[in-house]
């Protein structure tokens, strides 16, 4: 199946995909967040327990000054500009030096105003900033009595640029994780939608196959969903050619009725002298030229709007030239024919008619070889066109006569028999179904007609 911009398919997958994307990406932004607020609490009540083995291990001896030796049992807090540390620090009747972790040294944190980041219910303020060596640390800082209302600051800090690349590393492994599981979504969505189309694209081989020819119905079972739209279009078509039969139908009834009546008066008119029988005469003949006429066009435009009426133009052609070397012994006749199949878009009586007349024509007036070319053209518009070319080696038409050997009835050679409608039939018949008929000179100096028909696909 050719999947276009403007088709079913390529709509029903864009947005399917889209929605995909979207609910996958939407997934992603929820795990990864969830993933962050449960990392947060999970550092928070680390810190938290930090906090309270400090508290446990802070102490002031009899003559106030603080000590303690506190151990968290995390390795980083002893290696250097490692972004963990912890302090002590003495605030309100503590004696002596502050306590800190080997990673921390001699360094101090930088801390924001009680304004900016005061105490909460628990006597405890969290916050982010710069490390001592660099780097950005959180901190959870409370000031506690360690006996005797002596007061001292305790402070654990955590990696803060380490922690945002935990998340940001867990980001991009979900990241990828869901962007295989969303080219995974895509790809079943299309593979699903073009297997459940794949009917569709059946129903229209089989409406070609019609179209060309090939098929005089839809054919074979479609699912439930579509079989019902097959039955109405076998409906459509039968009732399409019933349509046609009963005007073709019609049209010979009427031709038929009008037929004797003319001939009555045109053996009337013919029995009798003088100016007015003959005008009489012209008259009927021109009138049963004129019925003819618009009786043919009328079913041939019925025709080319009907599916029904398609012709393989290669078995006519071969036929035609066959009965025409048996009439012609003493020619040499060629024909020529593209490889490809060309279908003729209208009924095989009327490809008959042009061709019989052109090969008939061709046969009275060569000398020793006439042949027939048939290849597929396209036009201006795109569309595809047959193209017929008889060439003979005849005398030919000079080219201020050939409009006039168009015209029913005229021959520009009395001494030669015929009627004068070959080309005129021929010329009639194709303009009816929308082509056209020129004459030139051949290459043997003879006479070149060539005939252009619609083909299938135009």
């Amino acid at each position: 199946m050719r999947l276009r911009l403007d088709s079913l398919a390529v709509r029903v997958i864009l947005i399917s995909s889209l929605w995909s994307v979207a609910a996958i990406a939407l997934l992603g932004s929820l795990l990864i967040g969830l993933y962050r607020i449960d990392a947060l609490r999970s550092r928070a009540s680390l810190q938290e327990a930090q906090l309270f083995i400090l508290v446990g291990a802070a102490s002031v001896n009899d003559a106030g000054v603080l000590q303690g030796s506190p151990n968290l049992g995390d390795a980083r807090f002893l290696q250097p500009e490692s972004g963990w540390y912890w302090r002590i620090a003495p605030v309100d009747g503590v004696q002596g030096e502050a306590l800190a972790s080997p990673s921390l040294g001699e360094g101090e944190f930088g801390r924001p105003t009680l304004s900016e980041v005061p105490f909460d219910s628990q006597f405890r303020r969290r916050w982010t900033g710069d490390g001592p060596q660099g780097g950005r640390i959180r901190v959870l800082e409370s000031e506690i009595d360690v006996g005797g209302g002596r007061i001292a600051r305790l402070q654990v800090a955590s990696n803060e640029d380490e922690f945002e690349a935990t998340v940001g590393s867990f980001a991009r492994r979900v990241g990828l994780l869901l962007a295989a599981f969303g080219l995974g979504v895509v790809l079943i969505n299309v593979a699903i939608l073009l297997v459940g189309l794949r009917p569709l694209d059946r129903a229209r081989r089989a409406l070609s196959a019609i179209r060309s020819g090939d098929a005089s119905a839809l054919e074979g079972r479609f699912p439930s969903e579509i079989q019902p739209l097959v039955d109405e279009m076998n409906a459509l078509i039968d009732n399409n050619k019933r349509i046609v039969e009963r005007a073709r139908t019609q049209v010979g009834n009427l031709a038929h009725s009008l037929k004797t009546p003319l001939s009555v008066i045109v053996n009337e008119a013919g029995a009798r002298t003088g100016p007015s029988a003959k005008v009489v005469e012209e008259q009927a003949r021109a009138m049963d030229y004129q019925i003819q006429h618009y009786l043919k066009r009328a079913r041939i435009a019925a025709q080319r709007e009907s599916v029904v009426f398609r012709t393989d133009i290669r078995p006519v052609a071969e036929k035609l030239v066959s009965v025409m070397r048996k009439l012609n012994p003493d020619k040499t006749i060629t024909l020529n024919m593209s490889p490809e199949p060309l279908v003729f878009m209208g009924e095989k009586e009327d490809v008959e008619e042009i061709l019989g007349n052109l090969l008939e024509n061709a046969g009275k007036w060569a000398q020793s070889a006439f042949e027939l070319t048939i290849a597929p053209v396209s036009g201006d518009d795109g569309k595809r066109w047959i193209e017929l070319v008889v060439d003979d080696d005849g005398p030919g038409i000079p080219a201020g006569q050939r409009e006039e050997a168009l015209k029913r009835g005229k021959r520009l050679d009395e001494a030669v028999p015929g009627t004068g409608l070959g080309l005129a039939i021929v010329a009639e018949t194709a303009s009816a179904y929308g082509g056209n008929i020129e004459l030139g000179q051949s290459d043997a100096s003879g006479l070149r007609v060539c005939v252009t028909l619609p083909a299938v696909g135009a």
